[in-house]
């Protein structure tokens, strides 16, 4: 497992990545992280299940201390763990946006998801990289 804390500053937003959840540690420090966050027992149930699942991910945000979790589950190739890397992504995106008031339509919010993006991209990287995933 890849683990990535990250601090958007123009929202004031803190952020923590899990990526490729998979072994009964990264399940134990993934449930850590959002009983942490403030995240209800039954969505940690619902989120710990879904990551058991391959291709998954969760995303918990607690709007009010501006902070979230994005968990990243185990992935079937490099293209399936992008594809749900750029899904909680968006999820993240979609929070802030929502704290802001950001329209989800609109440019800014577009702004914010790339933004997200580059903030994730040095560990998103190492988990895609075929030579370096394990």
């Amino acid at each position: 497992m890849i683990e990535q804390g990250f601090y958007i500053g123009k929202r004031d937003w803190w952020v923590m990545v899990y990526y490729d959840v998979r072994t009964p540690d990264d399940f134990q420090k993934a449930e850590g992280a959002l009983m942490a966050a403030g995240c209800p027992e039954y969505m940690r149930s619902e989120a710990l299940a879904k990551l058991h699942e391959w291709n998954r991910g969760y995303t918990f945000s607690d709007l009010g201390n501006r902070t979230s979790i994005l968990l990243i589950g185990k992935a079937t190739d490099a293209s399936q763990m992008f594809d749900s890397i750029v899904h909680e992504m968006k999820h993240l995106a979609e929070h802030v946006g929502e704290y802001y008031g950001v329209n989800p339509r609109e440019e800014l919010s577009a702004y914010l998801q790339g933004e997200v993006g580059r903030q994730m991209w040095p560990a998103a990287a190492m988990v895609l990289c075929p030579h370096c995933r394990h």
